[in-house]
């Protein structure tokens, strides 16, 4: 597969002050050098011989004593460590859809990935052996179990097994994984950047509480998407949506270890579903928690939430807070990071969620993953083509496992 454009893999240049970053690096050199001359007066030796510096003498040499003319009774090895200046002001979460680190990963060298996973045979749930995972299409034939339940059934209890007895995962597709020639801008991205092995996703599944993990730390309780699809809006602007719940402000400690063990048990016995579903409630698509933009705003941190309205992604819009005030200013649309990057107005903290379809890589629909590759280059070029890039992270996340086999619990 060939990118249009590719890639630029490149270290952060450096970049022209502005005048308000020259001034706070005065300020902080300013800082520094009282720093020094106070950590000096505090490690120089008194003339009574009493050392400043706490838990030294400078009279023995063996406690690290420094003498004025750093001669035997100092350690001229030693020092002074300053603190330094924090290079990253920029911070983007990019965030793609339904894919697990197998899936994508796991041939990569020199990581924690797997070339083959167990199965389950899916009448009686007993070991039903491994199979080797075959080479991933660009456009997956179908989308896969992904929810909550499919994705007990596929962990079952840390085993890793059950990912054939997901919805539509019968025909083995979600035990598939792409390489370098199918994936060559991210495997060149783990190349030059960093990879992590072992990052997980916050909770079972699916797209909307995992969404609402990445802007709140938590998803309100919520297990499912939404229950309509055929209303114009989404969210706070559909008075017909609904989902479920575990209601946290009301279970008990007894509860949850109840919950608990009835999802690590999840094959044990028929019904462990319905066992847990017992403790769940209907609620509203529209509701109030705090979220990250809240903590930004009352620190006077700009963020901006790249994401258009009425897309299954947009977790903000679920905010009834954010919503209806002045925040939902900040949510835009994600071309217009593009035009932020080109007029060095990029905030300190971005989320940008790609509209759906090719772009964001979710699986079925004709999705075709090397479209929503090529979308991330494109982005990520303009970041390091910005003026911004040498002050920026880029953390690029997969919102849920997708269906797709994964042998780390």
């Amino acid at each position: 597969m060939q990118q249009p454009s590719g890639p630029l893999i490149r270290a952060a240049g450096p970049r022209r002050p502005t005048r308000q970053q020259i001034a706070r690096r005065r300020t902080l050199a300013a800082l520094i050098v009282v720093a020094i001359v106070a950590l000096v007066w505090l490690a120089w030796p008194r003339s009574d011989g009493i050392d400043r510096a706490v838990g030294t003498n400078s009279d023995d040499p063996s406690t690290g004593g420094a003498s004025p003319d750093g001669g035997e009774g100092g350690n001229d090895d030693a020092g002074v460590i300053v603190p330094g200046e924090n290079p990253i002001e920029h911070v983007i979460f990019l965030i793609k859809e339904n894919r697990s680190f197998d899936h994508y990963f796991g041939r990569y060298p020199g990581v924690e990935g797997a070339t083959e996973g167990d199965t389950l045979d899916c009448s009686s749930f007993k070991d039903a052996g491994s199979v080797e995972l075959s080479d991933a299409p660009l456009v997956q034939p179908h989308d896969l179990g992904h929810a909550f339940y499919p994705g007990l059934l596929a962990i079952n209890g840390g085993k890793m097994n059950g990912f054939n007895c997901i919805a539509l995962g019968e025909d083995l597709a979600g035990y598939s994984q792409y390489d370098r020639d199918s994936l060559p801008a991210y495997w060149a991205y783990a190349d030059r950047f960093v990879i992590a092995d072992r990052f997980f996703t916050s909770m079972y599944g699916p797209t909307f509480p995992e969404h609402l993990y990445t802007v709140a730390a938590q998803s309100y309780g919520i297990v499912d998407n939404k229950s309509t699809t055929n209303v114009e809006g989404n969210y706070c602007d559909d008075n017909t949506e609904y989902t479920q719940r575990f209601p946290l402000e009301e279970l008990t400690d007894d509860d949850i270890k109840r919950i608990m063990r009835l999802e690590d048990n999840i094959t044990a016995t028929p019904g462990q579903l319905l066992k847990i579903a017992q403790y769940w409630q209907s609620t509203r698509t529209c509701f109030n928690i705090k979220v990250l933009p809240d903590q930004l705003q009352n620190h006077g941190i700009s963020w901006k939430y790249y994401a258009l309205p009425n897309i299954w992604m947009n977790a903000l819009q679920a905010i009834r807070h954010v919503r209806f005030g002045p925040m939902w200013n900040k949510v835009q649309d994600p071309e217009t990071i593009l035009q932020d990057l080109k007029q060095d107005t990029l905030p300190a903290v971005s989320w940008l969620i790609p509209p759906e379809g090719d772009a964001n890589e979710h699986p079925g629909s004709s999705t075709n993953v090397c479209e929503g590759e090529n979308w991330t280059v494109e982005y990520l070029n303009a970041i390091q083509r910005s003026a911004a890039w040498p002050n920026t992270a880029v953390v690029i996340v997969w919102d849920d496992f997708g269906g797709f086999y994964d042998h780390v619990p």
